[in-house]
């Protein structure tokens, strides 16, 4: 496929979940313009990559492991990411259990919104030899799960609801898993591409993160009524986050992709292909 800048409309992923909602807010309300025609996809991150790959969207936040299986294909838009050193309160796992190792020869349901965090959980499991068995794309609903697996994972907006109205049933922030036992943030997005310039998409989702963080309140607010959440709540949860791919992030990045490869869940090691910031 071509660079995006020869189309007539760039195709811009989007998805379901606030965090993404939240860097994406001032170009939507339209308080940034981007300086193309432009269209928004909105889709998982593991779907998104796989529309990056064939070509159906430009540029998505997607799943950071989705990078690492297709590198030779995609680019990293430099110092954008879904990141957090420690708890996100967004990537949990649900469960009757009191400890994680308590799940060794048990199941847990894992839904098919997120790639990463179904490696990271992969990744933590290993590494602390609990033997659970994953079982992958179940429908992200916590009752239903749990009705029939010993433990399930959600993420996103699907993981604050269940955590805010089942508390009692939440076993494990897997960001918190991930800090205790490599130090290290995690990256569980990158925007990515699918053609090496970057230019004005850079421009303007950076103008439009920063619009997010300078009205953090007033934006927070009205993602919150979205999605039926306390402001306080969803406040507190993208405080936790950060939306950069600094020193410390790529640190991080590295890490996830050294264990992923170690455990078996990609290859090789890849490269970190970044686009040209015009």
């Amino acid at each position: 496929m071509g660079g995006f800048f020869a189309q007539i409309i760039m195709k811009i992923g989007e998805t379901f979940f606030k965090n993404t909602d939240f860097i994406y807010y001032g170009i939507r309300k339209g308080k940034v313009k981007l300086e193309t025609e432009a269209s928004f996809v909105r889709a998982h991150p593991p779907e998104l990559g796989k529309m990056l790959i064939k070509g159906d969207v430009d540029i998505a936040p997607a799943s950071s492991i989705i990078y690492a299986k297709h590198f030779r294909q995609l680019y990293i838009l430099p110092d954008f990411s879904i990141s957090a050193k420690g708890e996100t309160g967004s990537i949990l796992i649900f469960s009757e259990a009191s400890e994680i190792e308590e799940l060794s020869g048990k199941t847990i349901a894992t839904p098919a919104t997120s790639a990463s965090s179904v490696a990271l959980l992969e990744i933590i499991l290993k590494e602390k030899g609990i033997d659970a068995e994953i079982v992958r794309g179940v429908e992200p609903d916590l009752e239903k799960m749990l009705s029939h697996y010993e433990a399930a994972l959600l993420i996103g907006d699907d993981a604050l609801k269940e955590a805010y109205n089942k508390p009692e049933l939440l076993l494990l922030d897997l960001g918190t898993a991930w800090y205790e036992l490599t130090g290290k943030k995690m990256v569980y997005a990158l925007w990515l591409l699918n053609s090496p310039e970057a230019g004005k998409i850079y421009n303007a989702l950076n103008e439009s993160r920063r619009y997010a963080k300078k009205n953090f309140d007033r934006v927070v607010e009205d993602l919150a009524e979205k999605a039926s959440l306390p402001q306080e709540y969803l406040s507190a949860h993208l405080r936790k986050l950060e939306f950069n791919l600094n020193e410390d992030a790529l640190d991080g990045l590295e890490e996830y992709f050294i264990l992923a490869e170690k455990h078996g869940i990609i290859n090789e090691i890849p490269d970190l292909r970044f686009t040209e910031v015009l």
